[in-house]
């Protein structure tokens, strides 16, 4: 099954660390809903954009699984609504100013380009921009 023209189902649930644990890492159908708004409104865009295949680090997160890598415990990862890509800063760039969607994050890396870029869609767009850094161990994130 497809989420869009890119994205297979079994690709954005696909977590090694699920696979490793036998954590059930499936989607509900409005889950899937959700995967397919972010892959139809962020996803396609930017592939066709840059016009290359586009690595899903990681999709579709259930709760189980979010718990066990220490994820938010608000993670839209877990509703469906976010990705992460691995993505250069030209990739980060055109989501922010070309798209629709809810958070964006530059995640680690330099300031030349993201080590992968965090991104959802739901139903709030608050088109919020984040950077994420380490600092003395800790995730910090501040506006971009």
């Amino acid at each position: 099954m497809n989420l869009s023209a890119h994205v297979t189902l079994a690709e954005f649930e696909n977590s090694p660390t699920a696979t490793t644990h036998g954590i059930n890492n499936k989607m509900s159908s409005s889950q899937i809903e959700s995967a397919k708004l972010l892959c139809e409104n962020v996803f396609e865009p930017l592939r066709t954009y840059l016009n290359i295949p586009i690595k899903i680090s990681s999709g579709y997160r259930s709760a189980q699984l979010n718990k066990m890598i220490k994820g938010s415990s608000t993670s839209q990862h877990t509703k469906g609504e976010a990705m992460d890509i691995k993505i250069d800063a030209k990739g980060f760039n055109y989501i922010k100013d070309n798209l629709k969607f809810d958070q964006l994050i530059w995640e680690f890396g330099n300031n030349e380009n993201p080590q992968w870029v965090h991104v959802s869609f739901g139903p709030r767009n608050r088109k919020q921009v984040l950077k994420a850094t380490k600092k003395n161990g800790k995730t910090i994130y501040s506006n971009y």
